[in-house]
């Protein structure tokens, strides 16, 4: 099982899984928007998850348009209902729902 201090893993892939492990219940982050926070495009990303998915919350993080994965025969949707993550159909209300991240403090003094 692979798990974010798992040195076998790539630094990237450390990343995109710590940030992944951040996202609070009920809230969602996009592909793209975890890219741009570590460093990476949406598709690396997307490459991760279906490497390492079922070792994190893989059900919140959705497409940009608040679509979720249709992978795990239709659990994501299940899943996020069960967080109460505020949706629209059968998509994610991303105005309210999506997680902008938790403060990047590497470069603060102190």
């Amino acid at each position: 099982m692979t798990q974010p201090g798992d040195k076998s893993i790539s630094p990237f892939t450390r990343r995109v899984l710590n940030v992944i492990d951040q996202i609070p219940a009920g809230r969602v982050m996009s592909y793209g928007a975890i890219g741009d926070r570590v460093g990476g495009s949406a598709r690396q990303v997307g490459h991760v998850m279906t490497t390492c998915a079922e070792e994190t919350h893989w059900h919140r993080v959705v497409y940009a348009d608040g679509t979720p994965a249709s992978c795990h025969a239709g659990r994501a949707l299940d899943l996020l209902r069960a967080e109460a993550t505020p949706m629209r159909g059968n998509r994610v209300d991303m105005a309210r729902a999506q997680w902008q991240g938790a403060p990047d403090h590497s470069g603060v003094d102190g």
